[in-house]
């Protein structure tokens, strides 16, 4: 069960890794430019960064993430 929860941790993990790599490349936030502005400025900022950056970062990104988990799920089981 741990080696698992790992395994599914892991490719999340690393999901997460390409997927910040490649979005900004696109012109899309991540959390690391997002987060901060948040903090400092309050909800406002949504409103300033446009609908596509709010479609990501809080419906897509963690689809995404959520899928890569389902995935590991998948994965684990044709492996073990």
């Amino acid at each position: 069960m741990v080696i698992k929860i790992f395994f599914g941790g892991a490719f999340v993990l690393i999901t997460a890794i390409i997927v910040n790599i490649i979005v900004p490349k696109l012109g899309v936030l991540t959390w690391y430019e997002f987060g901060p502005n948040l903090l400092k400025n309050g909800w406002s900022h949504c409103f300033e960064v446009g609908l596509l950056n709010i479609l990501w970062l809080f419906f897509l990104y963690p689809f995404v993430l959520g899928l890569s988990y389902h995935l590991s799920l998948k994965i684990y089981e044709i492996i073990i």
